[in-house]
């Protein structure tokens, strides 16, 4: 008979002491942890994952690293020996990671080292590009796990923090992740993307954070005149995550507090970090980066088959309701000038829409009864 694959468990965030009952899905290369309703909570590479001391007959997760100590209960004996068989945890294997963990360590102690001595040479802004390919995408994934985290848990809006969850958001949830499939699936990065819709109906904006997380307010959902102008947009934030803008802006903002974080062997909890999430989420990005995100929300629409002036018409939307208003699109800052130039760039004759009159109807409404944007079609 084939193993379970799906279970209950018990799961502590490590943060704040409180005990969650959740679902348990073993996925091909990872354990998916989430809450009875659905929403997702954490997902944990099955390489990173190690047993933990525990009373007889139960099975402790827990994942190796230098996060939050989560842990993961797994009280039914049936439903632990097969994710154990899964997993594959045995204690040699532990000692194994455990030692590569030492070796990162001191890799990353030897890499801040030399950084922090370039630092009065080239300066942070140079040096966090040096650094960039240094962070190893798994570390990447954590701040970006972690920062989601932080600011969910600051999120003070007039609902839950995302937005599909609710029965009567699902349709809507099932549109955006329809067109959140069709770039991805074109994109192909070399990361898993955490695309969320966050409640906030005011506020006109999307952001890319480290790892693959991509958070698209309501406001801008609600203001974009077509599902292909949305796209745009969306395939602009995916052009920050390949490039890895956010990170790179992590590193700048943390500074030497950073690097002295790895020297200590907390690279991925370092407090810099996380006093500088909120303020690199919602930062500009420079002109070069911008002017690459666009060149890339273009050739990225083109390949999905989309209309890649689709972005060019938004914001020309944009600015003929909202003017130069600067805190509907924060960190995007908009002019003629970059309009005309995504215009002038190739696109491909016939444009598929994203979605159909109905569904993009639909994801107008994933917030369910949220008060739409001031400017909202």
């Amino acid at each position: 008979m084939a193993a379970a694959t799906h279970g209950t468990g018990v799961y502590f965030d490590g943060v704040s002491g409180r005990r969650q009952a959740v679902t348990v899905d073993l996925e091909a290369d990872a354990i998916a942890i989430a809450t009875p309703q659905g929403a997702a909570i954490a997902r944990w590479p099955c390489a990173d994952v190690q047993r933990m001391p525990a009373p007889q007959n139960r099975l402790r997760l827990g994942r190796s690293g230098n996060g939050p100590p989560a842990r993961l209960g797994i009280p039914d004996p049936a439903f632990a020996e097969a994710v154990e068989e899964r997993l594959g945890v045995l204690a040699v294997q532990v000692e194994t990671k455990e030692r590569r963990r030492r070796h990162r360590v001191v890799e990353w102690t030897i890499a801040a080292l030399a950084a922090l001595l370039l630092l009065g040479i080239v300066g942070m802004p140079s040096l966090a590009d040096l650094l960039l390919p240094l962070v190893p995408s798994s570390a990447e994934d954590e701040m970006g796990r972690q920062i989601d985290q932080a600011i969910r848990g600051d999120f003070k809006g007039p609902g839950p923090f995302e937005c599909g969850l609710a029965d009567s958001e699902k349709e809507g949830q099932a549109a955006f992740r329809k067109m959140i499939a069709r770039l991805e699936s074109a994109a192909a990065l070399p990361v898993r993307l955490h695309p969320v819709v966050v409640r906030l109906p005011k506020k006109l904006n999307a952001q890319a954070g480290p790892g693959g997380y991509v958070y698209v307010y309501y406001g801008i959902i609600r203001f974009a005149g077509t599902p292909d102008e949305l796209a745009g947009i969306l395939a602009h934030e995916l052009g920050h995550v390949a490039h890895r803008d956010t990170a790179r802006g992590l590193l700048r903002n943390a500074g030497t507090a950073y690097l002295f974080g790895v020297v200590l062997g907390d690279f991925i909890g370092s407090g810099a970090m996380f006093a500088s999430a909120t303020r690199v989420l919602n930062a500009r990005h420079t002109q070069p980066q911008e002017a690459a995100a666009d060149a890339y929300s273009v050739a990225l629409m083109n390949k999905a088959g989309g209309d890649p002036h689709a972005l060019a018409a938004f914001f020309e939307h944009l600015a003929r309701v909202a003017g130069d208003t600067p805190e509907l699109l924060d960190d995007h800052p908009t002019n003629a000038k970059r309009v005309a130039t995504v215009r002038a760039m190739p696109a491909a004759a016939n444009p598929t829409p994203f979605l159909t009159p109905a569904e993009w109807q639909a994801l107008k409404r994933v917030c369910g009864d949220a008060m739409p944007a001031a400017h909202a079609q």
